[in-house]
Order: structure tokens, then sequence, then C-alpha cells
């Protein structure tokens, strides 16, 4: 199940991109919590998109020590699970950002030099 030879730097480095998603992810609820009016409506969109990242970048730093390629039913549900958590959650982001940059602009009262959009 586990891999014979791993390597000690991909652990290292996917890892550090797993805790950096979580420390933005506890970064994004605490700014919610404290200022949930300029958080808006569509922060879930933004958080919820980071947290299916989160999800994707844990099973691809999991696969640095553990052999999925020796069940190939194991193997597809991880890489569905890892590229869904990742695509899907850039998505989420972006639909949110796009959103919540029209809110912010509302709020503040600021309007686009660029018509119609």
């Amino acid at each position: 199940m586990f891999l014979d030879e791993v390597s000690f730097l991909d652990i290292f480095l996917e890892g550090l991109k797993v805790l950096g998603m979580i420390f933005l992810l506890l970064t994004l609820v605490d700014g919610a919590d404290k200022y949930p009016s300029l958080a808006g409506s569509r922060w879930n969109l933004i958080i919820g998109g980071f947290a299916l990242m989160l999800v994707g970048f844990a099973f691809d730093w999991s696969d640095e020590f553990i052999n999925y390629e020796a069940f190939p039913l194991l193997n597809t549900l991880e890489v569905v699970i890892e590229e869904v958590g990742l695509i899907g959650g850039l998505l989420l982001v972006t639909l949110g950002f796009k959103s919540w940059f029209k809110f912010m602009s509302r709020f503040l009262g600021i309007s686009s030099p660029r018509r119609n959009q």
C-alpha cells in the first residue's frame, strides 16, 4: 500500500502547499467572521473553492507515500478527487471573486471605467 521509495523533498514541498492552503482558509474564515459586511454573500463560494482545492492538494500530497497505483480503482478515484478538487475549486474561487468584486464596487461606491461589464 505504501511506496518503497519516497521523495522527501516532494513530500515536504507538497506538504507546504497543504499547510499554506490551510492557513489561507483560516485567514479567509477569520476575515469573514471579523468583517461580515465586507465579506458579502459570495464569500462562501471563495472559501468553498479554496476548501475544494485543499482536498485536491491533500490527495496530491498523499500520493507521494501511498501507492494508489497498486489498486486501479483506487488510483482512478484518487485522480478524479484530486482533479475535481483543483478544477472545481478554481472555478468556485473565480465565480466568488467575480461577484465579490462587483459587491465591493457597489459597497464602496466605485464605478467601473468599462461599461456593461
